[in-house]
């Protein structure tokens, strides 16, 4: 039987780390999503895969309660372990309206939420928050 080289695909802890967002000083609340997360169960040392679903982000957060947010602020999205990559969803009342790699590169202004899907290896976590960019 082959080994499988759990260490690229597979994490440690069993659920998709926090994600903090700061704006300026101020640090903003974020919700998480849905998530696909594999981890290595220590007990058993068998890999495990942990499926959740949630309400999609335009039900999740409240799009007019939005916190106003000055783009000019320097924007940190510090995740508790750091992702091999992620991507910002930006999303009007129903539906994603743009996609981008950083905040640096958004555009749109006023009421938006915002989705952050974050990728460990074979794992995927989403991250929501709603803001009002001035």
């Amino acid at each position: 039987m082959e080994e499988k080289d759990v260490s690229i695909s597979t994490n440690e802890e069993e659920k998709p780390p926090n994600l903090q967002l700061t704006i300026g000083e101020e640090e903003i609340m974020i919700h998480r999503g849905a998530y696909e997360w594999r981890y290595l169960d220590k007990s058993t040392g068998q890999e495990t895969l942990v499926q959740t679903d949630h309400a999609p982000p335009n039900e999740m957060v409240n799009i007019e309660q939005g916190i106003r947010v000055n783009l000019n602020e320097p924007i940190k999205l510090n995740f508790q372990k750091k992702p091999t990559q992620y991507e910002i969803r930006v999303w009007d009342k129903d539906n994603v309206v743009a996609t981008y790699n950083t905040f640096e590169e958004i555009k749109e202004k006023g009421q938006h939420i915002f989705e952050i899907i974050g990728i460990w290896g074979e794992s995927t976590a989403t991250y929501v928050v709603a803001l009002d960019l001035q």
